[in-house]
């Protein structure tokens, strides 16, 4: 019982940590990386790691990306006098775009940045044209809701779940009259 009962619970801990990612994507070259996660308004979400060298921004990412997926990938952005300003992402089937309008000015692309996977996420002060990305940085954009990013797998949870169907796949009851 306690052995279902682990598998059960594991299971169920690995498929809500894996629930909200719809595709995961490693672009760019380079010794360097920085991490993107876009969270559309059906909550659809994906995740690209871009390999880079050099000094790079937010837009950069947005740009090697591009570059890596064409005709699956696209955004548009609107200069504004403070800066640029993300306007709209396809990903493949998902598309969202706008600037926030009435009635609960939500519809548009929230920035947040954190500088490593355990690190919390913060909303960004400033815009992606600004920010200097370095190893190992997340920049995360949300589009239609003022919440952070939502959690996305670690590596460790698809392997909890290979291991976990091993594990009690493997074990027999004591006394089993099948061996």
């Amino acid at each position: 019982m306690k052995c279902a009962f682990g598998f059960i619970a594991s299971m169920a801990i690995a498929a809500n940590a894996a629930a909200d990612l719809t595709g995961s994507y490693i672009v760019g070259t380079g010794s360097s990386s920085s991490f993107v996660q876009f969270q559309f308004t059906n909550l659809n979400t994906y995740l690209y790691e871009v390999r880079y060298d050099g000094a790079l921004f937010g837009d950069d990412l947005f740009a090697i990306i591009a570059a890596s997926q064409p005709g699956y990938f696209s955004y548009t952005t609107q200069q504004f006098s403070f800066g640029v300003a993300l306007f709209g992402v396809t990903i493949g089937a998902d598309a969202d775009s706008g600037f926030g309008n009435p009635p609960d000015y939500l519809d548009y692309w929230h920035y947040w940045t954190r500088e490593g996977a355990s690190a919390a996420w913060t909303e960004s002060m400033i815009g992606f044209g600004d920010r200097a990305v370095s190893n190992g940085s997340w920049d995360g954009w949300v589009f239609n809701s003022a919440g952070a990013p939502a959690p996305i797998p670690a590596p460790g949870a698809l392997a909890l779940l290979a291991l976990s169907g091993a594990w009690t796949g493997t074990r027999r009851r004591r006394g089993s009259p099948h061996r």
